[in-house]
């Protein structure tokens, strides 16, 4: 299988995984899902992703506070939630080989922004010899501060999901970007990272679906880019902030072909646009010394 047919692959079942998980009540109950699988059925397009994003919900933290006791809920209700599902299927498609969950720092992250990577592996039975032996991931994020109007209800063939609102995904691409950048690195003592031009490219995508003139919807994602960027120390000056080492976004942007259907130039003219508009709503600067 060469790398398009195994991303495709990945991407369908992922599809199935991300059902079984909101079919089981715990996960459903326990997890926000959020990334580019809800920003898809958000703005009804089918683009492929190639993970599952989700951030831990409040009744899971409250239920478990302790990470260690987190991971252990995660350990036992994901194999449960997948091998019932796909033994419901006829005829039975996939195999689950086996679940591990990864802590994302391994020691537990010093303000408690502790990550899990949960690696799934899986057996095709209608594919002789394709496995994905811990190829396909959930990554389950640190509870978040989040806005009244953050989080919503979004039916997935019929069966309902906690997911992020397509305003607070906004805010969070928003930030997400600035946490690739080196001056958000060197603040938190981390190495170097990838810019995340990707997000560059949603932004613009959320601004096709929900134009600039659409005043609420941005207030809202205005609001929720501080409630992020407050949850994870990120500081912003306005679009300076966003303009660091551009010259090397756009080399890194045009280099990757999964963004060509969103020109660099509109995805540079999307963000001027977005943060032009939270400049007005007077919310930078944002300063969150570190402790």
């Amino acid at each position: 299988m060469n790398r398009e047919s195994q991303e495709k692959w990945i991407n369908s079942v992922l599809d199935e995984v991300f059902q079984a998980v909101i079919e089981h009540e715990p996960l459903r109950n326990a997890l926000i899902f959020k990334g580019a699988r809800i920003l898809n059925l958000h703005l009804g397009e089918s683009r492929q992703s190639l993970d599952i994003d989700s951030n831990i919900a409040p009744e899971l933290a409250m239920a478990n506070p302790n990470v260690d006791a987190q991971a252990k809920f995660l350990e036992e209700q994901l194999p449960l939630a997948l091998r019932r599902y796909f033994e419901r299927q006829t005829p039975v498609k996939y195999k689950l080989v086996g679940v591990r969950v990864d802590q994302n720092p391994p020691k537990g992250h010093i303000r408690g922004w502790n990550q899990f990577k949960l690696k799934i592996g899986v057996q095709d039975n209608t594919l002789a010899g394709v496995l994905a032996l811990l190829k396909l991931e959930l990554e389950v994020a640190a509870l978040e501060t989040l806005g009244p109007n953050a989080v919503e209800i979004l039916k997935v063939h019929g069966t309902p999901a906690n997911v992020y609102a397509l305003h607070r995904i906004a805010g969070e691409k928003l930030r997400a970007y600035l946490t690739s950048l080196p001056t958000y690195r060197r603040k938190m003592g981390g190495g170097e990272r990838e810019f995340r031009v990707k997000d560059l490219h949603d932004i613009a995508r959320i601004l096709r679906a929900r134009p600039i003139a659409d005043a609420a919807f941005w207030a809202e994602a205005g609001q929720e880019f501080i409630l992020a960027c407050e949850s994870r120390l990120v500081d912003c000056r306005g679009l300076e902030s966003f303009m660091e080492d551009w010259p090397l976004a756009r080399v890194r942007y045009e280099a990757d072909g999964s963004l060509a259907k969103v020109p660099f130039a509109e995805a540079e003219h999307a963000l001027k646009t977005v943060v032009g508009l939270l400049d007005q709503q007077k919310i930078f600067p944002l300063n969150y010394p570190v402790a």
